[in-house]
């Protein structure tokens, strides 16, 4: 009886333990990178960028990167097709090689449908070392809503 008691103490204590374990190098990573991020400072943050402002770079043939992020099919049903533009669906963005895709040397404007997923690319783009990362605020839909006649490249 007091081996099994025993026994399921001891079980009841390892599996608590597991439970509550987590990586504490990752905790204390990310805890540097969000600690600064107060209300002032998120406020104050250059990672947005809107339609117009993109689309002012592309008339002005700005040297930067516009990293779509959505789906294959996505990309499919509406794509956007510039040379400043390179397509690595979400799922893809951190495999092996393709971190290595992008430029180190000049902005990389994140895009998606909403802008959601762009901000979680971003946050993730930062954490491994790119400083130009933008999110084009409203995506996709504050993008087409931003090309306009006044607005559009002149060829």
């Amino acid at each position: 009886m007091i081996k099994k008691y025993l026994f399921s103490s001891l079980a009841t204590a390892v599996f608590a333990v597991s439970a509550s374990a987590y990586d504490t190098a990752k905790a204390e990573n990310l805890n540097a990178f969000y600690s600064h991020m107060t209300q002032k400072a998120c406020a104050d943050s250059k990672l947005f960028t809107t339609g117009e402002e993109v689309m002012k770079m592309f008339r002005e043939k700005a040297k930067f990167t516009l990293l779509d992020v959505r789906t294959a099919g996505e990309n499919a049903i509406v794509s956007v097709s510039s040379e400043n533009a390179l397509h690595i669906p979400v799922e893809n963005l951190f495999e092996k090689a393709n971190p290595d895709r992008l430029p180190t040397d000049q902005p990389i404007i994140i895009i998606c449908h909403s802008g959601t997923r762009a901000t979680v690319v971003a946050m993730g783009l930062k954490q491994i070392g790119f400083a130009q990362v933008h999110v084009l605020k409203g995506g996709l839909v504050a993008l087409a809503e931003a090309n306009n006649p006044k607005n559009a490249p002149i060829k």
